[in-house]
């Protein structure tokens, strides 16, 4: 990153010279398109970042008002921790289109969840906070039990959740154990884990072993 400030000029948006000056200058909406101009044309911006960016701005353009006025991102993402302001802060990722349908509605579930009177593990706030509350092995349970009440996963998953104590095969979490699994290097290593923990029946598990037998006898 400094080698390609320094290729820039070493001077960036509205004149600044160091990484805290240009972060403070960019934390501004007032310089969202300066900043993600120069940004993009010197490569600064990761992918990721750089396309939510280009969402605020054109969701900007386009009318859309941040969320209790918050005019820097840690602002924004300050306001939008609050449960109180769970509504307003959802309608302006949907604007933005931040969201894709299945986060938008778990999101919504979120928000009728709250609004009913329900409480975040640990009382946490905003998503930081909760993944890091509920990445601690101790909250566990609290925090599958909050998943389940909440709709975000089924009393089945639920019931799976607890048998493995949230970690796959690997020490994988979420997403990342269908990913684990998919790699035909870890497949026994997956179909023990999935009898281990009475996940799948002795039937199935030797029609999952055949079917990877033929497949790798295709390839």
């Amino acid at each position: 990153e400094a080698k390609k400030f320094s290729d820039a000029g070493s001077v960036g948006p509205g004149g600044c010279t160091s990484k805290d000056e240009c972060e403070a200058y960019c934390s501004d909406v007032a310089h969202i398109d300066e900043c993600i101009a120069f940004g993009e044309t010197h490569g600064l911006i990761p992918e990721d970042e750089l396309q939510e960016a280009k969402k605020v701005a054109k969701a900007l353009r386009e009318g859309a008002v941040l969320p209790g006025g918050c005019m820097s991102k840690d602002a924004c993402e300050a306001y939008c921790s609050d449960p109180n302001h769970i509504e307003e802060c959802i309608l302006f990722a949907e604007k933005a289109g931040f969201m894709d349908e299945r986060e938008l509605a778990e999101a919504k579930k979120f928000m009728e969840f709250v609004k009913s009177g329900g409480m975040t593990p640990g009382d946490c706030r905003g998503e930081r906070e909760c993944k890091a509350y509920c990445d601690n092995p101790d909250n566990f349970n609290e925090c599958i039990a909050f998943a389940e009440k909440a709709g975000f996963i089924s009393s089945e998953e639920s019931a799976m959740a607890r048998k493995t104590g949230g970690k796959g095969p690997g020490g994988c979490v979420r997403d990342e154990c269908e990913a684990y699994c998919n790699d035909q290097a870890h497949q026994e290593e997956c179909f023990a884990f999935a009898k281990e923990h009475g996940l799948i029946s002795d039937e199935d598990l030797e029609h999952a072993r055949e079917g990877s037998r033929h497949f790798k006898d295709g390839l």
